[in-house]
């Protein structure tokens, strides 16, 4: 048996504009919990979701409040997003990955583990999160980089090439990490610094 099913009449049904794709409209339709799972009651209403291969009908991933996934996005698992947090192109949220408040995932990035993503951030092009790591405030994980284990990335700080952030370290403010640089441990990576090389 399914979990959800689309909402497809006009109160439950809206057209927004494509965040990159400039004069390209994309509509969106409302979900609604067809069985109890997890801590979603039968009835409940969703996020949107462009088509039914953005939020797969197994596990018990979910799309809350005003969350939008579209594109050739996927949501699986026990993966769930929050807030007017946004997924789209080929990104990828899995394992017990939460996205939430006004972040976005897109390109072919990839959530998973117990990672978190809030804020106003922003997961792009090949890049991956996973295992506890948390993103949020404005910052920009792009490129082929890794954030994993308890790693934190917060303010306007950028993560780009085939960087690897891991450990407890902290990247924040308007810091860079790029290349194929690593940071890990405990450290903390501030102001307006630029890790790069290898």
């Amino acid at each position: 048996m399914n979990k959800y099913r689309i909402l497809t009449d006009d109160e439950n049904t809206m057209v927004i504009d494509h965040p990159s794709m400039d004069g390209k409209k994309v509509t969106l339709h409302r979900i609604q919990a067809l069985k109890n799972f997890s801590n979603v009651i039968k009835g409940a209403i969703g996020g949107w979701i462009e088509k039914e291969s953005n939020l797969s009908q197994k596990g018990n991933c979910w799309i809350y409040e005003e969350a939008k996934q579209f594109g050739n996005s996927k949501r699986r698992e026990e993966a769930c997003s929050f807030g007017d947090s946004m997924s789209f192109d080929h990104s990828i949220q899995k394992g017990h990955s939460i996205q939430a408040e006004d972040s976005t995932q897109k390109g072919h990035s990839t959530q998973k583990g117990h990672s978190m993503q809030n804020g106003n951030s922003t997961q792009a092009e090949d890049s991956i999160q996973k295992g506890n790591s948390i993103q949020k405030g404005h910052s920009i994980q792009k490129g082929h980089s890794t954030q994993a284990e308890d790693s934190f990335q917060e303010g306007h700080s950028t993560q780009a090439g085939y960087s690897t952030q891991a450990g407890y370290s902290t990247q924040k403010d308007h810091s860079i990490q790029t290349g194929h640089s690593t940071q890990e441990g405990d450290s903390i990576q501030t102001g307006h610094s630029i890790q790069e090389g290898n």
